[in-house]
């Protein structure tokens, strides 16, 4: 998606703008600042999906009701390997944070851990957890549950299931972790709303219609994955000829790990007498595995090494485009971001000063504000 002409902004004004919104809408404190730390990473990252763009998304969710920003996150049972956090209907960025470090401490006091989060509602991208966890020395796997029921089954004519994301995390001896994180539908939701905010058509086989046709126009793409009714976003694979039955299957797992286990909702539940829980109820899923409890840490990160070292000197059918691990792109996005600021669509910028004006909060992103300048929030050496 071309952002040449889009505005930017510094990684400081961005994370003052979502502080303002968040402390607007009534959270405050530690949960405030996690969750403005997990948008920046984001938009720092070029995951424009999962930023800044997503305050845009939840004023709407919000003024539905059913949110409890304010909320402080407790647990509900806990065992040496295992804990269940209640959220209590905030959003998901502070408890799963606190989930994915309670994971990975418990996994390196005990081998293997898993912590589960019910009550919950939009965490971002699931692989921000995952590398936090892996930063602390353990293998990482995050998956979670989702409100919005937007994706068609093979064979089916309406949607049943939610993009359901699923991230992993592998540390390495020097540098960030290698991180993975995918949604188990073709592509997600958010990326049809860019394409709807910059008028791009959709690629073919994202969407598709409620006769199984592929869908490109944006606008019509969005409504078919945001509004009720038949057809939405096609299970990873797009078609069952290139394997949507694998997207299908993943993301089955992804709920019972992320819904079912903690007690989340099934939003594309058709049994109305079935219990779900109050409001959204999105579960999310925690597992943390400490390599040192099957073999000496320092053989476990030289194979990862590797096979990191192998991969890159695989021979290349373009010597312009080397075999990258996970997060290479990110990470060099990360770094440019940086130094050059982060392009927001003009439509987004415009929804943002809204919001603000709605909540008599400041609205910081008149003008083009991108400079170089620090990172506001540096990440720390994984151990």
């Amino acid at each position: 998606m071309n952002t040449l002409a889009r505005p930017t902004f510094s990684a400081e004004t961005i994370r003052a703008q979502t502080l303002a919104i968040l402390h607007g809408w009534g959270m405050a404190g530690a949960d405030a600042e996690a969750t403005a730390d997990a948008l920046l990473d984001c938009d720092l990252r070029g995951i424009d999906t999962h930023g800044i763009s997503l305050l845009a998304l939840y004023a709407g969710w919000i003024a539905e009701g059913g949110f409890e920003l304010a909320a402080t996150a407790e647990i509900v049972r806990e065992g040496p390997n295992t804990a269940l956090l209640d959220a209590r209907g905030g959003l998901g960025f502070a408890v799963s944070v606190r989930a994915a470090e309670m994971a990975a401490e418990k996994a390196k006091a005990r081998g293997v851990a898993a912590v589960t989060v019910r009550n919950s509602h939009h965490f971002g991208a699931a692989g921000y957890y995952a590398r936090i966890a892996a930063r602390l020395g353990v293998v990482s796997m995050v998956a979670t549950s989702t409100k919005v029921v937007c994706v068609v089954p093979p064979g089916a004519a309406e949607p049943v299931l939610g993009t359901n994301p699923l991230a992993y995390g592998i540390p390495r001896d020097t540098g960030e972790p290698i991180v993975f994180d995918m949604a188990t539908s073709t592509a997600a939701g958010n990326k049809v709303r860019l394409h709807q905010l910059d008028g791009t058509p959709v690629p073919e086989g994202w969407v598709v219609d409620g006769q199984g046709q592929p869908v490109t126009d944006p606008a019509v793409a969005s409504q078919l994955v945001y509004e009720p009714g038949p057809g939405g976003l096609t299970p990873l694979g797009a078609t069952p000829v290139l394997g949507a039955y694998k997207g299908y299957g993943l993301a089955l797992m992804v709920h019972f790990l992320g819904g079912t286990l903690p007690g989340g909702r099934f939003a594309g539940s058709r049994n109305p007498d079935h219990p779900q829980g109050e409001g959204d109820n999105i579960g999310h899923f925690f597992l943390a595995i400490d390599p040192a409890a099957f073999r000496d840490m320092g053989d476990f990160l030289g194979d990862v090494g590797d096979v990191e070292s192998s991969l890159r000197a695989t021979p290349t059918a373009d010597p312009a485009r080397p075999v990258l691990l996970p997060g290479d792109i990110e990470e060099r996005m990360r770094q440019e971001r940086l130094a050059r600021g982060v392009p927001l669509a003009a439509n987004l910028v415009t929804r943002l000063r809204e919001i603000a004006a709605d909540l008599g909060v400041p609205f910081l992103l008149d003008g083009a504000a991108a400079a170089a300048g620090r990172d506001p929030n540096p990440d720390p050496q994984p151990s």
